[in-house]
């Protein structure tokens, strides 16, 4: 009757792969390798301390610059006259 069967389905045969030559090492570091890592947790393992020394060792030389300005212009003009003169 249009599709309808009565009685027991056969099912597929099963397949097992069993391998000639294994590595369980090197399965293990193909393993380890294909291991993925999210950009956004490669990120917050680092610190922001890098960041923070830079910062503040450039705010310390601007500083710097700002009060010994009058002498550096007269090093660079002394330096300039004599390379130029």
């Amino acid at each position: 009757m249009l599709g309808l069967r009565s009685g027991k389905l056969s099912r597929p045969r099963g397949f097992s792969y069993e391998p000639r030559f294994y590595d369980p090492d090197a399965d293990a570091r193909r393993k380890r390798q294909l291991q993925f890592v999210r950009p956004s947790e490669r990120r917050q393992r680092k610190t922001k301390q890098p960041q923070f020394v830079a910062v503040g060792l450039g705010l310390a030389l601007a500083f710097y610059l700002y009060l010994h300005i009058g002498d550096i212009v007269e090093r660079v003009t002394a330096f300039g006259g004599w390379f130029f003169g």
